[in-house]
């Protein structure tokens, strides 16, 4: 069967929720939503895909190498679009959730936060928030939200929040602290001893898996040597970690996931601002300095 009835289409309504089911092994590998034929459209795509498709598209791939077919399953029907995308995201939470569920959804849902424990869920909002006034140094803010997994050794963490970024070599000298972030709690806190570029050390990679190329080969990454001693976190990191930095004005770009954080006089506030005549908007530039910069003590770069 490769498309539905008429009278099939009818019954679905506008959204449905579905899942791709692997005949090996009976287990759902891929949730989505769509309207009409879409469940029957995944075995026609073209493996030449976005990186997000190709473990799926393998998935089948092998499938239909063992002379199978994949089964398909409709969850829920005559959805609107928004509930389409809620079932979708609260099922494919569901599922990461439990680790050997095996999904192939690299995405998650919609404008969907993962599925948490309710004590993560407490960790994470209940955290203490940092203010303004609490940043007290240079700090590299690493969002490692696809990185993180609960539980994880810590040694696998030092690894996925040293690197490899893309970043500027002169910029990061400046930086006295590294947070691990995750869904906006600081996991990690680390002080970086020294930066390295991946193509010149190629031997202290965090990972020997890394493979580089062209456009990774000059990308970052930082070693603490007094993590890597076993020595305890010093005073300052010890403030830091398990806060929140939700209530800080980051640039939280999906494109990068680093940022930086600057404390800032409010005296050199004071004088940066009087540089114009006339009321800057939040948001407006004085040459290259953004207001948004000057909310508060610290800035962004």
């Amino acid at each position: 069967m490769d498309k539905f009835s008429e009278k099939s289409l009818l019954s679905l309504g506008d959204y449905y929720v579905y899942g791709l089911i692997d005949p090996r092994t009976k287990q759902i590998f891929y949730i989505g939503k769509g309207t009409k034929n879409r469940v029957f459209e995944h075995e026609k795509e073209s493996p030449v895909s976005p990186d997000s498709e190709k473990l799926k598209l393998k998935t089948i791939a092998d499938i239909k190498d063992a002379g199978l077919e994949v089964e398909k399953i409709i969850i829920n029907s005559n959805l609107t679009e928004e509930e389409a995308f809620a079932a979708e995201a609260s099922l494919i939470n569901a599922f990461n959730y439990v680790s050997d569920a095996g999904l192939t959804n690299i995405v998650a849902g919609h404008h969907s936060a993962e599925a948490l424990s309710v004590d993560e869920y407490e960790r994470i909002n209940g955290a203490i928030e940092l203010e303004e006034k609490d940043i007290r140094h240079r700090i590299l803010v690493i969002k490692i939200n696809r990185l993180y997994k609960r539980g994880m050794d810590e040694k696998v963490l030092y690894d996925a929040v040293r690197g490899v970024w893309r970043a500027s070599k002169e910029k990061v000298k400046t930086v006295e602290y590294v947070f691990g972030v995750y869904n906006s709690l600081i996991v990690a806190v680390y002080k970086p001893s020294e930066w390295f570029v991946c193509k010149e050390a190629k031997d202290r990679l965090p990972r020997q898996d890394i493979v580089l190329t062209p456009k990774t080969e000059n990308r970052l990454f930082f070693v603490d040597v007094r993590y890597e001693q076993g020595l305890p976190l010093d005073e300052n990191e010890s403030f830091y970690i398990g806060k929140s930095i939700a209530g800080l004005k980051l640039n939280q770009s999906a494109q990068n996931p680093i940022t930086y954080l600057y404390p800032l006089e409010k005296d050199k506030i004071h004088n940066l601002m009087k540089l114009t005549n006339r009321n800057l908007q939040d948001g407006e530039t004085y040459g290259r300095i953004d207001t948004k910069m000057f909310m508060g003590n610290y800035r962004l770069i």
